[in-house]
């Protein structure tokens, strides 16, 4: 079954409000993956004011989910809709690049990339961020 655009833009909307604080630089490193993602999946291409209406109007509703109790339950269901390899790896790189952008180290941050890394058959995440 083919992939929707909210399919595609919702890994990266996570990972970009999971720290509840969402920085101008991680929502520009959104709008750069999400436009590399579109074109993978050969989707529409959205320009930056059409993701920016599409971020702002999903990210309430993530920042209520991702405080409650179903918090886990959202991640799964928004990263178990990938299965092939060329998806995983994609998804997961915008999910990293817009993790590291700030370079600021935050736990739900790093557990999300754990977490999928885990749930894509990654040994280990490939990437280390240091507390430092």
């Amino acid at each position: 079954m083919p992939h929707s655009v909210d399919d595609i833009l919702m890994p990266l909307a996570i990972t970009v409000v999971i720290d509840h604080k969402v920085k101008n630089l991680e929502k520009t490193t959104f709008f750069e993956q999400a436009q590399g993602l579109l074109e993978l999946f050969d989707m529409p291409a959205m320009d930056e004011a059409t993701l920016m209406e599409w971020f702002n109007s999903h990210a309430p509703e993530l920042e209520d989910k991702l405080s409650g109790k179903r918090k886990n339950t959202l991640i799964l269901k928004a990263l178990s809709r990938f299965k092939e390899d060329i998806e995983v790896e994609n998804i997961y790189d915008a999910m990293v690049a817009i993790s590291i952008c700030d370079k600021e180290f935050v736990v739900d941050e790093s557990d999300l990339i754990k977490s999928a890394a885990v749930l894509w058959g990654f040994s280990r995440p490939p990437i280390k961020v240091d507390r430092n």
